[in-house]
């Protein structure tokens, strides 16, 4: 099974990416700041046991490191 790590996986592109790429059979690594906050990242994980969702701050270089 192939992996991805999507930032911003909460909304927008990212949200949008994560679907794609969690339909297509892929392992998604999802990251977004607040995960309790992100409802609809969160109602995926339901459908798909590939997804593995991660708080991540990019602009944290503590938190990129402790992910990494």
């Amino acid at each position: 099974m192939k992996t991805l790590l999507i930032t911003g996986a909460n909304r927008g592109v990212g949200l949008a990416l994560t679907k794609v790429y969690l339909k297509a059979g892929w392992q998604v690594l999802a990251t977004c700041r607040v995960p309790s906050q992100a409802d609809e990242l969160q109602s995926l994980t339901l459908r798909y046991r590939s997804l593995t969702i991660f708080a991540l701050d990019v602009t944290d270089y503590t938190q990129v490191n402790q992910l990494a």
